[in-house]
């Protein structure tokens, strides 16, 4: 008889720079119904019994300002400025509909030993500074705990690249092929400030014969490395880009007349004119 192997869930909670517009809003949400990255992936731990909850990053530092906490007043890391925050507001996690509803704990010491339990559970990653070296450190994390399920939680707006660079670094690695081919994304209920996962913009490779199969992915592509461009250069491009696509939307309107036929005029009914 087969055995089947007991799930043992590794959860990473992305980083969020430090100095994104409205951090709080990100990484915690607002209660009651829009949990954050950390109340969505830390509900996601308690559910799925998750063996390692990873925070991640070291991309950005920041003094920490958030009253009710031992590390009020230090720079800190990425992933140790979320967990301060976790520890100063982990009893305000009830505030959110969706902990209330599933954790309805009986008492105090109930809740404490919970609290205890995740914490205990948490590593931080403050050595990867972009989503592939942080989903790498992730990984090393969750090859040293066994996992062999991976939940990847993060903000709308950025889930969808974090899914695509997950399926393209961990299957590509023998070192973590306990869990390649077990990889969920989970999103919270906030997203950038002042954009919704409707802003987000998703260019697949051409694949259906019934559409044009121009690979107009790869310039794409190409179009979002001159992000590195200075501003200046990046603006005068922008702008350039944008009479460019107006020309091609304005063919977009025009209605699908046939194309005038012009008769040749001979030479010689031309000069009785």
């Amino acid at each position: 008889m087969t055995s089947i192997e007991p799930i043992r869930t590794g959860i990473l909670v992305h980083g969020c720079n430090l100095h994104a517009e409205n951090w709080r809003r990100l990484a915690w949400g607002e209660a009651p119904n829009q949990m954050g990255r950390i109340p969505q992936a830390l509900l996601a731990a308690v559910t799925m019994d998750a063996a390692v909850i990873v925070f991640g990053t070291g991309a950005s530092r920041k003094r920490y300002n958030f009253p009710g906490s031992p590390k009020t007043g230090q720079m800190l890391l990425e992933a140790e400025y979320t967990l301060a925050f976790l520890e100063s507001h982990f009893d305000q996690l009830l505030q959110f509909k969706p902990w209330s509803d599933y954790c309805a704990v009986s008492s105090q010491s109930q809740w404490d030993a919970l609290k205890q339990s995740l914490r205990s559970r948490i590593e931080l990653d403050i050595e990867s500074e972009d989503t592939i070296g942080e989903l790498r450190a992730a990984g090393e994390r969750f090859v040293g705990h066994r996992c062999n399920r991976v939940v990847l939680v993060s903000s709308p707006t950025h889930l969808v690249r974090v899914l695509r660079d997950a399926s393209n670094v961990y299957p590509n690695d023998r070192r973590y092929e306990l869990f390649h081919d077990h990889l969920l994304a989970m999103p919270s209920g906030s997203s950038y400030e002042g954009f919704s996962v409707a802003d987000v913009v998703v260019v697949e490779p051409p694949h259906r014969p019934d559409r044009q199969t121009i690979p107009t992915h790869r310039r794409i592509a190409r179009l979002l490395g001159l992000q590195k461009l200075d501003p200046d250069t990046l603006v005068e491009f922008v702008s350039e880009f944008d009479e460019l696509l107006q020309q091609y939307e304005d063919r977009l309107q025009r209605p699908n007349t046939p194309t005038p036929i012009v008769w040749p005029v001979s030479s010689e009914s031309s000069q009785t004119r």
